[in-house]
């Protein structure tokens, strides 16, 4: 089994260990594997793939000139990939993207390794990772669970170590609940610290690119690369310098007891109490806070004015192909149309109102501390109530891109069938360096490092 960890790989390429061509071998050695079943939509064409490894390996002397060199990576089918098909997991609308979206051109100037374009819940619009006509990948701990969505393949393809880092997007949870039950990291900045340019939108104006990875440290090597301004992109964040705590004490707080939520069931709740107590062990006191002025937000994702910008993005297509669409998918868009311009306005005035009432949590905290998840869900949860469980599963996530907060999501524990479960962490973005950092010193603390997934275990058996 090779480790594609980013530190392990720079490393075993600066000592010879390993180069770029063995490393593409082993991945496209890997798609065909069981693990592999319905993670992969479309993936690079090896003569090509082997080809641009090989040109690495040739510039081995100049590696520190390339932050991402030989890196393999994979992509979420709602971002564009120049020259390659991007289908949204909705076969009749797929096109061949002219050009890369700007986190991808990036990358690839570092000199990562493009593999392939990863399963999805169709047009990003679930939390569950089953709505797609490509399948279901299966979790890799159990596969009885959900692999977590929309971005499901590019979860599973970083827990399944076939690729060193995964871009993802979130609009309502996207890029933290698939790293919640994959047992890896994912990073979701505010919208518009990276690009959107390049994205099938969701929702434009609140949509990120995100990065999942093994770790906290994975995930801010590859932001590091990919934060640059781009002045194509008309929802970009301004440019502006990060703010460092410094050494004073981080001030964290979590929900009220009153104010969490798990669905009945207990062994998240438990979980959740115990991840507090280690945060309090490494950090300091906890405070507690008002959570209601956070998920007072969170029904305009689903039942509000803000899901009749899905129909804004994709709404035509659906419309005119509404036989080749998820049901519960275009359910959800089309029915926004009963929203007014006027329902809109009012969206936006509550979000700018939210944005005000929670400013004195940030004047007294640097970290709001959440459960991922406050469930853990099977297949048949999903099968048996297509609706109410995609909505749980974004009681933690759905405030925090209309509150343009920064989150990363990292592993705490497993529960009784072996499924990950984690903690996320929110801040403004000026923070989001720090955040990153603390969430792995969370996790070291924690003892975190989860044992690998069965097809780990078996490829390196």
């Amino acid at each position: 089994m090779m480790d594609l960890s980013i530190d392990a790989l720079k490393k075993a390429y600066k000592n010879g260990d390993t180069t770029p061509l063995e490393v593409v071998n082993f991945v496209l050695s890997r798609l065909d594997d069981a693990d592999q079943e319905n993670v992969w939509i479309s993936t690079v064409d090896r003569e090509s793939a082997l080809a641009y490894a090989a040109d690495l390996t040739d510039k081995v002397s100049a590696i520190d000139e390339f932050p991402l060199y030989g890196l393999p990576f994979s992509v979420k089918d709602n971002i564009d990939v120049g020259g390659q098909p991007t289908t949204a997991a909705c076969p009749a609308f797929e096109y061949i993207a002219e050009a890369s979206a700007h986190v991808v051109s990036e990358a690839l100037e570092a000199g990562a390794m493009f593999i392939g374009k990863t399963n999805l819940d169709q047009f990003a619009t679930g939390l569950v990772g089953v709505r797609s006509p490509y399948g279901i990948p299966k979790n890799p701990f159990n596969a009885d669970y959900i692999p977590g969505g929309s971005s499901s393949g590019a979860g599973v393809s970083v827990s399944t170590g076939v690729v060193s880092f995964a871009f993802g997007t979130d609009t309502g949870g996207s890029g933290r609940v698939p790293a919640s039950y994959n047992g890896i990291t994912g990073l979701k900045p505010a919208p518009g610290q990276l690009s959107r340019r390049g994205l099938v939108y969701a929702c434009r104006t609140i949509d990120t690119p995100t990065i999942f990875a093994k770790t906290g440290g994975d995930t801010k090597q590859v932001f590091d690369v990919v934060n640059t301004f781009d002045p194509l992109d008309p929802f970009a964040m301004s440019e502006g310098n990060p703010v460092d705590l410094g050494d004073r004490p981080i001030r964290i707080a979590a929900p009220r007891d009153a104010d969490l939520k798990f669905f009945g069931n207990s062994e998240t709740e438990t979980f959740f109490a115990k991840a507090l107590s280690h945060a309090q062990a490494m950090f300091g006191p906890i405070g507690r806070a008002d959570f209601n002025q956070f998920t007072k937000l969170n029904d305009l994702m689903f039942f509000g004015a803000l899901l009749a910008e899905r129909d804004a993005s994709v709404g035509t297509f659906v419309s005119a192909n509404e036989r080749s669409c998820d049901p519960n998918v275009s359910a959800l868009v089309l029915g926004s149309r009963s929203m007014s311009a006027a329902d809109a306005f009012r969206a936006h005035y509550q979000i700018a109102d939210a944005k005000v009432e929670t400013q004195p949590f940030w004047d007294a905290y640097d970290v709001l501390m959440v459960p991922t998840v406050g469930d853990i869900l099977k297949i048949s949860d999903v099968e048996a109530d297509p609706l109410q469980p995609n909505f749980n599963n974004g009681f933690y996530t759905n405030f925090a891109n209309p509150l343009m907060l920064t989150a990363v999501a990292t592993p705490f524990t497993r529960n009784a069938d072996g499924v990950p479960w984690g903690i996320t962490l929110l801040s403004k973005p000026k923070f989001t360096a720090d955040l990153i950092v603390l969430a792995d010193q969370f996790g070291i603390h924690c003892h975190t490092a989860l044992p690998p997934p069965p097809s780990d275990r078996r490829a390196s058996a």
